[in-house]
C-alpha cells in the first residue's frame, strides 16, 4: 500500500490535496483510473482477495493461538489485553470452524463480551451475546451471559427468559446450578422493582417459549 501511495505523482497528489468535498467524485475517479492502469495495483488486488494467497484469508490455528493468549490475558484479569486478542482471533477465525464441540466465532464472541462486561462495556457485550447466538442459538454460555447483561441493564423480563433457555440448553450439572443461582438473585432483584405476580411470571415463560422455538427451528 505504501508503495503504491509512493507512485501517485506530486501533480495528482496536489490535486487531490486541493480538493474539497464537493470534488470527490473526481479525485476517486482520477486516482481509480491512475491506479488501473498500474500492474502493482492489480497485483495487491489479487492478494487481497485470493484465498489461497490468504492475505485476507482465515486461519483456524491462528485464531486458536490469538484466543488462547486471550485466555491467558484474562485469568490474569488483562481484560484490555483480552479484548485485543479475542477481537484478533475473529478477524481470523474461519465461520465453519470448532473450538472441541462448538463454533469457533461463537465461542470467541462470547469470550469477548465476557471480557467486554468486565470492562462495563454493556451495550457491546450483549452485541457480541447476539452474534453468538445468531450463529449458535443452542449455546448456552450464550444464552448464560446474555441474561447476566440484561439483569444488569434491568431488562429483567429479558434477563429471567434468558437465564430460562440457558438452563434448558445447559447440560452439566454444574452449570445447571450456576444459572440457577443466578436466576434465584434475579428474581429477588426482580421482584424489588416491580412486584410479584403471576402476569410477571407468564409474560417470562412466553418470552421463553419464544426463544425456545427460534433455538428449535434454527
Amino acid at each position: 500500500m505504501e508503495r503504491l501511495k509512493s507512485m501517485v505523482p506530486d501533480s495528482l497528489k496536489a490535486v487531490v490535496g486541493a480538493s474539497s468535498a464537493d470534488d470527490i467524485l473526481s479525485t476517486s475517479s482520477s486516482l481509480l483510473h491512475f491506479f488501473l492502469a498500474l500492474p502493482e495495483f492489480h497485483l495487491m488486488i489479487r492478494d487481497l482477495v485470493d484465498p489461497e494467497r490468504c492475505v485476507c484469508g482465515k486461519d483456524k490455528d491462528a485464531a486458536l493461538d490469538a484466543k488462547q493468549k486471550g485466555n491467558h490475558c484474562f485469568s490474569r484479569a488483562d481484560f484490555s489485553g483480552a479484548l485485543t486478542f479475542y477481537t484478533q482471533a475473529l478477524i481470523v477465525a474461519p465461520f465453519d470452524a470448532s473450538d472441541k464441540d462448538k463454533n469457533l466465532v461463537s465461542v470467541l464472541y462470547v469470550n469477548r463480551a465476557v471480557t467486554l462486561y468486565k470492562l462495563g462495556f454493556k451495550i457491546e457485550c450483549l452485541r457480541d451475546c447476539n452474534r453468538a447466538l445468531q450463529i449458535s442459538p443452542g449455546y448456552a454460555k450464550a444464552w448464560y451471559w446474555r441474561g447476566k447483561i440484561n439483569a444488569s441493564l434491568e431488562n429483567y423480563e429479558d434477563a429471567m427468559a434468558d437465564l430460562h433457555v440457558a438452563n434448558l440448553m445447559e447440560t452439566s450439572l454444574s452449570g445447571k446450578r450456576q444459572i440457577e443461582g443466578e436466576m434465584k438473585i434475579l428474581r429477588v432483584q426482580f421482584t424489588r422493582t416491580s412486584g410479584s405476580s403471576t402476569q410477571h411470571d407468564e409474560d417470562i415463560f412466553r418470552i421463553s417459549c419464544v426463544r425456545l422455538f427460534f433455538v428449535v427451528n434454527a
